[in-house]
C-alpha cells in the first residue's frame, strides 16, 4: 500500500470516528511533508519505511528555514520551531498508529521513537502592581463591570 491510498483509508476512519476536520488535516499535511521528504520511491509503500527514516525527517525539519516553500510567505533564515518539528512528527506518529491498529502493517516503525524534548516555555507573570491595576479596572456601576470585579 502506497501513502496515498492510506491517506485515504486514513480519512474514511477519522470521518467515521468524527475526528475534527483540523485534526484531519493536520495529520494528513504532516504525513504529506514525511512523503515528500521520503521521495517517490519510499513513499510507494508503507511497509518499506523505518524508525530511521523518521529520524533523518526530524533533521531535516530542524534544517528547514520557516516558510520553506510556502506559497505566500518568503522563506526567512529563522529554523522551524521546536514545537512546529514536535507537531509534524507527532502527526506522522499517529498515522502509522492508526495503520498498525487497522492492519495496514504488521509493525510500526516509529513506535519506540522518541521525539526530541521541547525546551521549558516560561509564560511571564503580572506583578503585584500590574494586578493590582488589572483589579481596579471594571466600573462596578455597570452590569459588565460589575460582573468583572473580583
Amino acid at each position: 500500500m502506497n501513502v496515498s491510498d492510506a491517506l485515504t483509508a486514513y480519512r474514511t476512519y477519522a470521518r467515521a470516528e468524527g475526528k475534527s476536520p483540523k485534526t484531519v488535516s493536520w495529520v494528513v499535511s504532516s504525513v504529506g511533508y514525511f512523503s515528500d521528504f521520503l521521495g517517490p520511491d519510499k513513499a510507494q509503500d508503507i511497509a518499506v519505511i523505518k524508525a530511521n527514516d523518521l529520524r533523518r525527517f526530524i533533521i531535516a525539519l530542524n534544517e528547514k528555514p520557516k516558510f520553506s516553500n510556502h506559497p505566500y510567505n518568503k522563506s526567512q533564515k529563522q529554523k522551524l520551531s521546536p514545537s512546529a518539528i514536535d507537531n509534524y512528527c507527532r502527526g506522522v506518529k499517529s498515522f502509522f498508529s492508526f495503520l498498525k491498529r487497522e492492519g495496514f502493517i504488521k509493525t510500526n516503525p516509529l513506535q519506540n521513537i522518541k521525539l526530541p524534548k521541547l525546551p521549558e516555555v516560561i509564560i511571564p507573570t503580572l506583578t503585584q502592581k500590574e494586578a493590582e491595576k488589572l483589579l481596579a479596572q471594571p466600573d462596578k456601576k455597570s452590569d459588565e463591570g460589575y460582573r468583572d470585579y473580583p
